[in-house]
């Protein structure tokens, strides 16, 4: 299993630390990407985010990352921020953005505390760990793999063929986070 190595690709709006942590701590090799022409070197693809999309979607642009995204083909994990920038289109900031799945990601309605940060109960019956303030809606509903309540029940996580999406934070949420990053790992060949 330790021959496999994960990338962590770096963009000004990537959460690199905490995600280095919980791989280290899992004796999980992986290397950090700082160009599309790395993703070569690596088994899987983590995409972490924390910050904006349209700043985020600029840096990318920028970096030449958009097309390599779109067109990788080993199994890629979006994490939070990372996970929203994989859809059509983001009403934060009116962005347009990778496209790699469709659909569009939305403000949480403003009757609820916004960001929805803390622990929360996936349809799992897990708990993980949130903090984000728009949420994904995927155009074919069936690619949603797990929801939470948060007001009503929103899309916790995806997968549509090597993509895989999260909204919550596996690199914070304990043992299930450990678990979902370990099997993540197991995906990637």
């Amino acid at each position: 299993m330790m021959d496999r190595k994960i990338g962590i690709i770096s963009y000004s709006a990537g959460n690199i630390g905490s995600i280095q942590r919980a791989l280290d701590r899992l004796c999980i090799p992986y290397n950090i990407l700082k160009k599309p022409e790395d993703l070569s070197e690596v088994d899987g693809v983590i995409f972490p985010g924390a910050g904006a999309a349209g700043n985020a979607m600029q840096s990318l642009k920028c970096n030449n990352w958009i097309d390599a995204i779109k067109n990788c083909k080993n199994p890629f994990l979006g994490i939070c921020l990372g996970m929203q920038l994989l859809f059509e289109y983001s009403e934060e900031n009116s962005t347009d953005c990778i496209g790699a799945i469709k659909g569009r990601v939305i403000g949480l309605p403003n009757t609820l505390v916004r960001p929805h940060m803390g622990w929360n109960k996936l349809n799992s019956g897990d708990y993980a760990y949130f903090m984000h303030s728009y949420v994904c809606e995927p155009e074919d509903a069936g690619i949603i793999t797990m929801s939470v309540s948060y007001g009503e029940n929103i899309c916790a996580g995806i997968r549509k063929g090597n993509f895989i999406g999260v909204q919550w934070h596996p690199e914070k949420s304990g043992a299930v986070g450990d678990d979902f990053l370990l099997n993540f790992y197991k995906l990637c060949k």
